[in-house]
């Protein structure tokens, strides 16, 4: 773990923690399965039985010796990683597939598409949003005329010439039937209170950045798992080099 940048400390019970990570992950409060003895014993257990199956691809079989490395502690394995790649870019992949449970190729491709499908959804879901929040303006701005609007027609039943006063207002009474008619057509029959309708549209507005921000995260997520996957290519191109490269010294060394 050290060598995929890992900070340990030993203290009653076994921590540690990963780059930039803040604070130290006791392996305790992980679970029972996950205490230092019961660790130590899988560790033992396995340490002798990863296996690389030869009849999937270069890709899922590295995956597959990143994950044993990561999940059995094979130091050689580890720090063979270390040698071909930048530390700090190795121990991101490292820590990341850990931490996420992602120590399955497809599990790890899956959750590269879980993320770009919750993207799409919270943007579609912004849209959404915005098209309702334009709604409701439009209804608020409507409302708010309406209700200016029919003062004016309901003064006619004080004035002292209501035939005089409506041929001086024959504008403001064209425009009250016009909102009328349009408040209809937007589902309007009944007009909400200022109030009720502005909290309605505060609400939408909240909804809408609590969206943004879930994207904005998940936009990070997404950043990081470029990331992680350059590495994996990285680290599948120092393989097939590492591969060469031993196999040469194996045919000079039988010569």
């Amino acid at each position: 773990m050290r060598l995929a940048g890992y900070e340990i400390r030993q203290g009653k019970n076994l921590a540690f923690r990963a780059p930039e990570q803040k604070n130290f992950t006791n392996m305790k409060s992980l679970g029972s399965y996950y205490t230092e003895e019961n660790v130590l014993l899988r560790l033992e257990k396995n340490r002798h039985k990863t296996k690389t199956p030869h009849n999937v691809s270069r890709e899922v079989r590295l995956f597959i010796n990143i994950s044993a490395y990561v999940s059995t502690g094979n130091r050689a394995g580890i720090e063979r990683w270390a040698q071909l790649n930048n530390l700090k870019e190795a121990a991101r992949t490292f820590n990341y597939l850990s931490e996420n449970n992602l120590l399955n190729y497809e599990d790890f491709r899956q959750h590269i598409a879980d993320v770009d499908n919750s993207i799409i959804a919270t943007e579609q879901r912004i849209s959404e949003l915005s098209s309702e929040i334009s709604h409701q303006e439009l209804i608020q701005k409507h409302c708010s005329s309406y209700h200016t609007c029919r003062k004016i027609v309901e003064d006619a039943k004080t004035a002292p010439d209501p035939q005089k006063y409506k041929a001086a207002h024959q504008s403001e009474y064209k425009l009250h039937d016009s909102l009328k008619q349009q408040l209809q057509e937007l589902g309007i029959t009944k007009l909400p209170s200022p109030e009720r309708l502005q909290k309605k549209i505060d609400n939408l507005r909240n909804e809408r950045s609590s969206a943004a921000k879930e994207k904005q995260d998940l936009e990070k997520k997404r950043s990081t798992l470029n990331t992680i996957t350059a590495n994996f290519n990285t680290l599948l191109s120092n393989d097939a080099h590492f591969k060469d490269i031993t196999e040469r010294r194996q045919k000079e060394h039988d010569l």
